[in-house]
Parts: structure tokens; C-alpha cells; sequence
């Protein structure tokens, strides 16, 4: 490393002189003994006492000369280098002044005419990296005036479903105000299952069509239907594959879509008042048989009249019972076909059913058999699921079950099974008589039953065992290997090139490049410098850095009410008073807020063991934990410019040429060190330091070297 190299130019030249120091007494001795020879008995004596003396001389005035190198040529060497360093990878106008080593002659005025010829080049270079990203920001606001004017929510991901791209719609739909970050994971937002489906079903496509195999119709897009994660909003959309023209290669995906669950829930309401229309016609046209049963025995009518009235009677009810069960068909078929459904693998669906027993219910739940593909509404068949078993718990007191999905006689079953008593039919009807989901208008079980054309029913199972068996629709799609069957190759899709489409994966993160990993940059604003004794945050920002990118748009900043008064010493440092967060939330309800921003991001701080300490102190109390990797921009600086001993933040912000706006604020403060840290990253690099473990490394090799000098 190039670190190592400055070391070495210290040691060489004490090196040399150590050599020289080393040479004088042996050489002195060599020739005072040769002297004592030629002199004779008696000389000895006056010889060492002299050459001794002598050689001590010369060994001090060689120290002496290499101490005065040491601190007039090379430390000035070292400090110009970084000063090089850093006008080559950071900032161009860093100025190196005149009288920094006046030893070293015209060098230093040499390397500042070097600088300022290079800067000049740099300049004209810049001039057309702007009139290039002029052109490129102009491409970009077409494309973001195009997507805010859809009406439809539009996201981009990779495959590692990282979004890349989002419009304000999706937000909208989402019913967001800033949890959708670029970077973040897709499924911190929706269900998981579907996406995973559809992306599977396009990708078997695309690998049939490159294997020459043609189907009967090409899969361009993909129908999703799913949930938030919150469960409150019911999505309806496509998946499209983004292919890359030259590759051929899928490189991401597309997501489309709206929100379904107004229309649901409406379909949901005119349903059961459907329902009621028809099947309460039930009783009244039994009512009308029995009267025409009675009519026909009692009147006193002759054999022939009595003939055409029974007739009569009996057609009407028949015609009646006939349209009855006609339209009651109809009415299944017509929900049934406008409901959204989807093929959907029975793991992941079950999957869900277990997570939310296990979290929410605090019931067991162990997914047994071999999954299928079942054609469903995965999200209102998870709440019916949800729904029965805990009124099975309730009912007998069961806190374990076992959820398998299997095929019999050309059907699909998902089959809830148990140690207990059958389930008597009257208390099942109830329970699916009950609303679900009032998001969807109080869907009710016997509702999402009626949907899938399908019952539900308690049957004895094995010794001991009972099971409640839902049939449900078989999958509509060709779920078979892509050997076993044919699918034509989807359309392939221009759009622009995203460097996050190519991101890597599989690599742990210690290993990974610098430039590859998300962190955030944070800062905390505090009653007073000691947490330990009773200071409390009041102020906690946060930015988010993503592909080499200050994401100022999905920043993290709140107050937070300490609980205690503010000092007036610290008020005058922040400017932030007791009035300002009276009511604002606590600690306690802030922290986790800001551990779910944070992610598995890794944390950069300026002193960053200040801020850690307050953190750490209320993790118990706030129920988080703050596990993730740190980086201190204090200790990076300290490695990068170890010549000076200026590393407070407006020091590396002027070494750095960062123009400082609303300092001594949690979030001016954490945008200052995100934008010293993008440049200390350059010139990390430039160090041989890539990766985030190289990093650490250097960060820790500052530790120990300021350890061992507090020692003395």
C-alpha cells in the first residue's frame, strides 16, 4: 500500500545515517589500531581516549544531521505529497503554500504551478462533463415528466429488487411520504410471493425462447396482484422484464401498477347486497310452493280446474326455482371471473400464513408435504386461513398446526390440520359469517369462498387428528420445467442503462467495493457532551448515500424531547431550545423510526464513538440494535492526511473545498460529512483502500496508533 511507501522513505534515510553512524566507529577503530602498531607500547591508551572521544563526536553530529533531514526534508516531503494527493483525487483548489518547505527550494512552488496547470485542464474537462450531463439531466426530465403524468405507479428494479427508479404515483398508491428509498428492498413495501412468481414465470419464458423452444403465446408481461406489507391497500399490476439489447440478458425488472382495493372493496359490497337479492328469494318462493300445496287440496274446484290451477302453480315455481338457480350460477361465474387471481405457489403463501401465526397469534405452525401451484387470491385466502385457525385456537385450545397443500382426483386442497375434536358445522358456518377485512368492505370468509367457486369443511384425518380442507382452483399457467414444455421469448424492451442493474451479489459485505455499498450518514444533536451522566439526544438526522450519491430527497431528521432541560451552553452551540422540542416525540419512539431508515446500511459519522455511545445507551430501552458496520470520517482523515492534526469537520470541509450550510444542525452536519466522505472514498482508492474491511483495517491502525501515543 502507498501508506507503507511513506514509512519507507522515513526509514531509508534513517537508514542511511544509522549506516554512516555504524561505519564511523568501525572505520575510527580500524585506524587507531593500526596506529597503536606502528606507534608501539604506551601509545594505546592516549589513542582510545582520543578516537574514542573523536568517534563519539562524529556519531552525534551524524544523529544530529539526520534529525535535521528528518524534520526540514522529509516530513515536508510527506506533508507535499499529501497535498498532491489530495488536489489530484479531491480538490483541485486546495492551495500549497509557499512557505510550507522553504528547504526544499522550488519544489513546492514547482508542484502548486503543476496544480494550477492541472486544474486548468480539469476545468476544461468539466466544461464538457456539463454540457454532457446537461444533456443527460435534459433526457431525464423527459423521462420524469412523462412518468409523473401516468397514472399509474411505476417502479424499476434489479434482480436483487433494490429500486432504482420510482415515480410520485407509486408514492401516492403506496400511500408514502419518503419510506421508498432508491436502494431499498421492493418487498420493504409489498408482499413478496407474487413478485417472485411473475419474475419466475418471465424468466422460464425468456430461457425457453433463448433455448429455440415456441409456445402458443409469448409472456411479455406478467399479471401481479398483491398486498402491502402493512396488509391495508390490495395492489393490481405487471411485471415486465427490462432486456438488454446487446446481452440479450434480462438485467431488471418493471412494476406497474394501481391500487385495487376501492374496486375490491366495491365488488366486495355489491356482492353481498347480490347475494341477499337473490338467495333471499329462497324462502318466499318455498313459502309460495307450500301455499299452492294447500290450494290445490282445499279449493272446491271440479277435476278439470283443479288440473289447470295445480298446473299453473306448479310451472310458475318451477320457472321461478329455475331462473332462481340460473342467476345464483350466474352471480358465482361473474365474481368469480372479476375477482383478480393469480397462480401462486403454495410455500409462499403458507410461508405467510405461518410468519403472521407465529408473530401475531403466537400460535405454531409447521408447513408439511410437497408444494404445488394453486390459482387463488393469495391475500384474502391468508386472512381466511388466519381467521379459521384462530377460532380453531379459541374454540379447543390448540396452539399447534400443520398446513399442507396436496392434489387429489384433479383438484388442489390446502389442508389445516390438528390434534383435537372435528370442528362442529354450525361453528365453522359462524366463523365464515364473520368480516375479514374491513379494508375490503368486510369481506367475510363465506365471501372469498363464494369467489373461488369452493367450500370448507371439517373431516376426520388420522388417529387423533382432524383436518379443515379448502379446495381451491388448479393453476392456470404451465408450471413445469423449462425442458417440459415451450414458451416463446417476450418482447425485449429498450429503456436507459441503470448502474445498480448491474450491482454485485453474493459478495459479503466486508468484501465488497466502497462504492458499491448504501450507507448513512448521521449526526445527533445532544443536551451536553456527556452521555453517560444523563445527556439525552434531541436532535437525530440522517442522509442516505447510494451508488456514489448524496440522496438529499430521502433524508432522515427529527426532534426528539430529551425528557430534561436543555443547558443554555448547549442551546447557543445548536440553537435548538426547550420550546422547539416540548412536543415533539420521545427517544423511545424516535430511535426505532430511524433503526428502520437505517437498514443494513452501513453507518458513517464524524467522531462517530460520540454519537455510537448515545445510541448505544438507549438500545435496551427502544428494543433495536445497532449491529451495523461504522465508518468514522475523523479516523479516515487522520489516515488520509496524516501530516496534520487538523481533522475537525470544518477542517476536512475546507481541505476538501465543502461549501458548510446549516452547520451544528443533525442534518447540515450529516450532509457536510456525506459530502467529505464521497471524497475521502477517492482518495481511499487512490490508497489501494476499495473495500470496506481495507477500511476498517485503516480506521483500527489509527486506533492503536493513538492508543499507543495517550500512553505517553
Amino acid at each position: 500500500m502507498a501508506r507503507a511507501d511513506d514509512s519507507g522513505l522515513r526509514r531509508r534515510v534513517f537508514q542511511s545515517f544509522a549506516l554512516i553512524a555504524l561505519a564511523v566507529p568501525a572505520i575510527l577503530g580500524g585506524a587507531l589500531w593500526l596506529a597503536a602498531q606502528r606507534l608501539g607500547a604506551g601509545s594505546g591508551a592516549p589513542l582510545v581516549l582520543f578516537g574514542g572521544a573523536a568517534g563519539f563526536a562524529i556519531v552525534g553530529v551524524v544523529l544530529w544531521v539526520w534529525q535535521w533531514h528528518d524534520r526540514n526534508l522529509v516530513a515536508p516531503l510527506q506533508g507535499l505529497t499529501r497535498d498532491v494527493e489530495t488536489i489530484s483525487h479531491s480538490n483541485p483548489e486546495h492551495e500549497i503554500q509557499p512557505d510550507q518547505a522553504p528547504q526544499l527550494g522550488r519544489l513546492a512552488p514547482a508542484v502548486s504551478e503543476l496544480a494550477q496547470a492541472l486544474s486548468t485542464a480539469r476545468g476544461k474537462v468539466d466544461e464538457e462533463v456539463a454540457r454532457a450531463t446537461q444533456e443527460a439531466e435534459a433526457q431525464r426530465r423527459r423521462l420524469e415528466a412523462v412518468l409523473r403524468d401516468l397514472h399509474e405507479g411505476v417502479m424499476i428494479c434489479n434482480f436483487e429488487h433494490q429500486i432504482l427508479l420510482y415515480n410520485q404515483r407509486a408514492l401516492e398508491i403506496l400511500h408514502l411520504t419518503g419510506a421508498l428509498g432508491l436502494g431499498r428492498s421492493l418487498f420493504s413495501v409489498v408482499n413478496r410471493q407474487p413478485f417472485l412468481h411473475s419474475l419466475e414465470q418471465l424468466s422460464n419464458s425468456l430461457a425457453a425462447a433463448e433455448q429455440g423452444e415456441v409456445g402458443d403465446e409469448p409472456h411479455e408481461t406478467a399479471l401481479v396482484v398483491c398486498a402491502t406489507v402493512d396488509g391495508r391497500y390490495v395492489l393490481e399490476g405487471q411485471v415486465s422484464l427490462i432486456i438488454e439489447p446487446e446481452e440479450g440478458a434480462a438485467s431488471g425488472y418493471v412494476v406497474t401498477f394501481q391500487d385495487a382495493t376501492e374496486k375490491l372493496a366495491t365488488l366486495g359490497k355489491r356482492d353481498r347486497l347480490l347475494r341477499s337479492a337473490i338467495e333471499g328469494l329462497r324462502r318466499p318462493l318455498a313459502n309460495l310452493r307450500a301455499a299452492s300445496e294447500m290450494l290445490t287440496s282445499d279449493l272446491d274446484l271440479n277435476a278439470e280446474e283443479r288440473k289447470d290451477f295445480e298446473s299453473v302453480l306448479e310451472s310458475e315455481c318451477a320457472a321461478l326455482s329455475r331462473h332462481l338457480e340460473e342467476s345464483h350460477e350466474e352471480y358465482r361465474g361473474l365474481i368469480t371471473g372479476h375477482w383478480p387471481m393469480s397462480d401462486v405457489y403454495s410455500a409462499n403463501l403458507l410461508n405467510c400464513v405461518v410468519r403472521r401465526l407465529r408473530d401475531e397469534r403466537l400460535l405454531e405452525a409447521v408447513m408439511t408435504g410437497i408444494p404445488i401451484w394453486i390459482h387463488c387470491d393469495s391475500h384474502i385466502v391468508v386472512e381466511l386461513l388466519d381467521h379459521v385457525i384462530h377460532g380453531i385456537a379459541q374454540h379447543g385450545g390448540v396452539k399447534a398446526f400443520d398446513l399442507e397443500a396436496s392434489q387429489a382426483r384433479g383438484k388442489c386442497y390446502l389442508d389445516i390440520s390438528w390434534q383435537g375434536e372435528i370442528i362442529p358445522s354450525i361453528v365453522l358456518d359462524g366463523w365464515l359469517d364473520e368480516s375479514l377485512v374491513e379494508q375490503l368492505g368486510g369481506l367475510t370468509g363465506r365471501d372469498v369462498l363464494q369467489r373461488h367457486r369452493s367450500d370448507l369443511w371439517c373431516e376426520a384425518h388420522r388417529e387423533s387428528w382432524v383436518r379443515l380442507r379448502l379446495p381451491l382452483p388448479a393453476p392456470r399457467g404451465d408450471h413445469r420445467p423449462v425442458g417440459e414444455r415451450q414458451q416463446a421469448l417476450p418482447a425485449r424492451p429498450e429503456f436507459y442503462d441503470f448502474d445498480l442493474l448491474r450491482s454485485a451479489s453474493g459478495v459479503a459485505a466486508a468484501e465488497r467495493l466502497l462504492r458499491e455499498l448504501t450507507f448513512v450518514v448521521f449526526d445527533t444533536e445532544t443536551t451536553g457532551l456527556e452521555p453517560s451522566n444523563g445527556d439525552e439526544i434531541i436532535s437525530i438526522a440522517g442522509v442516505r448515500i447510494v451508488n456514489g450519491r448524496i440522496l438529499t430527497g430521502e433524508s432522515f431528521s427529527e426532534l426528539v424531547n430529551p425528557g430534561r432541560n436543555i443547558p443554555k451552553g448547549s442551546i447557543r452551540f445548536h440553537g435548538i431550545t426547550e420550546e422547539m422540542v416540548k412536543d415533539k416525540p420521545p427517544i423511545e419512539q424516535v430511535l426505532p423510526q430511524f433503526r428502520d431508515y437505517v437498514g443494513d446500511a452501513v453507518l458513517v459519522a464524524h467522531n462517530a464513538a460520540f454519537d455510537l455511545k448515545f445510541l448505544s445507551l438507549k438500545q435496551e430501552a427502544c428494543g433495536v440494535t445497532f449491529d451495523n458496520a461504522v465508518l468514522d470520517t475523523v479516523l479516515l482523515s487522520a489516515f488520509l492526511h496524516d501530516h496534520t492534526h487538523k481533522h475537525t469537520l470544518d477542517d476536512v470541509a475546507e481541505r476538501f473545498g465543502i461549501e458548510i450550510q446549516g452547520r451544528h444542525t443533525a442534518l447540515g452536519d450529516s450532509l457536510v460529512t456525506a459530502g467529505a466522505f464521497l471524497r475521502m472514498v477517492e482518495l481511499l482508492e487512490a490508497r489501494n483502500v476499495r473495500s470496506l474491511a481495507e477500511a476498517i483495517e485503516a480506521s483500527n491502525r489509527i486506533v492503536e496508533i493513538r492508543r499507543q501515543q495517550a500512553r505517553y
